[in-house]
């Protein structure tokens, strides 16, 4: 049961770590998104499905986010929660693909404004990349640690936290 106690302590410190990484990508990147996605005729959530993966729900599950369920079988083409008005989940309820992709359109606003911002960026997606394996590895010791086999949908015994 111990071991349990820290494979959680470092799920919630790896959560908190992404969340306030997480904070950062959505200021820097916040005004050049609502700009250019907004007017976009052809937005790249209509090309995608569901990307929700494993890390994404853990994430949501221990920094106590209502996790978005994933959908095995969607039949429509284009994100689910793309509405007329825009993205119908928070930036930090978003999964981690709609904060790295970074269109062409998008990058030339930033780089017109900022040109050192997408290399900020990029270096930030590295980070939140790292965090989200750590993430996933401190599960894994979780599961181990309580003899469980279910997968990061199957009701792993993780406890909610607000970060």
């Amino acid at each position: 049961m111990e071991n349990l106690g820290k494979g959680e302590s470092r799920l919630l410190k790896t959560a908190t770590q992404m969340d306030h990484l997480l904070s950062e990508v959505i200021l820097l990147q916040g005004d050049y998104v609502a700009k250019v996605c907004s007017r976009c005729e052809e937005p790249c959530c209509n090309r995608v499905q569901h990307l929700f993966d494993e890390k994404d729900t853990i994430f949501a599950k221990v920094s106590g986010r209502k996790s978005v369920p994933r959908r095995k079988h969607q039949t429509s083409k284009g994100c689910p929660f793309l509405s007329p008005m825009g993205c119908l989940l928070t930036p930090k309820t978003r999964p981690f693909t709609c904060h790295r992709y970074l269109c062409s359109r998008l990058k030339e606003e930033m780089m017109k404004h900022d040109p050192g911002l997408v290399d900020m960026l990029t270096e930030q997606f590295r980070l939140l990349e790292d965090l989200r394996a750590k993430l996933w590895e401190a599960y894994l010791d979780v599961l181990a640690a309580t003899g469980s086999s279910h997968g990061a949908m199957g009701g792993a015994p993780l406890r909610p936290h607000r970060v």
